[in-house]
Parts: structure tokens; C-alpha cells; sequence
């Protein structure tokens, strides 16, 4: 059976995904960083003509987040380790609470992009930097540095700084 070069392609992409030994958290972070600083430009772009509304150009970007993310979990197997009964689970109820917040998130975020400048939009966004180190601390017992306590408060100021324009 020939296989389409489009779907070998998406293949060798979930199998490159599925290397987390050679990535570390920074790398995989600064791919998201990267991504996210696209995702904003781009919303900007496929919302400025009126053609497409926010919530269009999320539904697309959440097709295609959809299936990637599935294409990941077939080939790393992820759907062999759970049974019927682990969606009921804690971990279960924190993924869907998880999507919730994800939903909120991202609808808010393509709507502000759809209304006003991406130079004020993103450092407003971008304070959830801020909201999930403190959270991180609070919640997750992670420890509170010096370096920790000025990095989350130059973080805040340049982006309050960033936000005033």
C-alpha cells in the first residue's frame, strides 16, 4: 500500500514529538514560546479583514490542535496505559477542568486579538506568566527564592510597562 507523502510526513512529525529524552522542559518551552508568539501574529492577520471572527479562526486552530494531539497519543501509545474507569479519576477531572481554562484562555485571548493591538493584547495575556508562577508556588509547594520573588516582579512591571504602551 503506497502511503501518502502527507501522511508520512505527520507520522515522522507525532514521532519526533514522542522524543522527550533528548528534549528537556526549557527546549520544549521555548518551542511553545515560539508557537505562541506565531499563534498571536497570525490570529491578527486571519481576523483583520472581518472575513473570518475569533471564534472561526479558534474552531479551525482547535481542528487542527485536535488532531495533532491525537496523532501524538496514537503514536506514543498513551491510549494502551488507561482504562473506561481512569476518566472518572482525579487526573481525569483536573484534564477536563484543564480544557475549561484552556477554552476560556484561548477564546479570550483570539477576541482580544480580534479588538485591539497585539502590542497591548499580548503582554495583558502574557500576565498569566505571572498568575502561574504564584499559583505554582502556592498550590504545588515549589519553593520561594529571591530570584524566584524579582523574576515574577520584573516580569509584572515590564509587561504593566509593555501594557501601558
Amino acid at each position: 500500500m503506497n502511503v501518502p507523502r502527507s501522511v508520512y510526513r505527520a507520522r515522522l512529525a507525532c514521532v519526533s514529538l514522542n522524543a522527550t529524552t533528548t528534549m528537556n522542559h526549557i527546549t520544549w518551552a521555548l518551542i511553545g514560546m515560539v508557537g505562541y508568539s506565531l499563534t498571536t501574529l497570525l490570529v491578527k492577520f486571519a481576523t483583520r479583514s472581518g472575513q473570518f471572527s475569533s471564534f472561526l479562526v479558534l474552531a479551525i486552530a482547535c481542528v487542527i490542535t485536535l488532531l495533532s494531539a491525537f496523532c501524538i497519543i496514537i503514536v506514543r501509545g498513551d491510549l494502551q496505559q488507561v482504562s473506561g474507569k481512569d476518566f472518572l479519576s482525579s487526573s481525569a477531572w483536573f484534564a477536563y477542568a484543564t480544557g475549561i481554562a484552556l477554552t476560556v484562555a484561548v477564546m479570550s485571548l483570539f477576541r482580544a486579538l480580534s479588538l485591539g493591538p497585539a502590542s497591548i493584547v499580548v503582554p495583558v495575556y502574557g500576565m498569566f506568566i505571572v498568575g502561574g508562577a504564584i499559583l505554582g508556588i502556592l498550590f504545588l509547594h515549589e519553593p520561594v527564592t529571591m530570584r524566584k520573588v524579582f523574576g515574577i516582579s520584573f516580569a509584572a512591571l515590564s509587561i504593566f510597562l509593555m501594557a501601558k504602551g
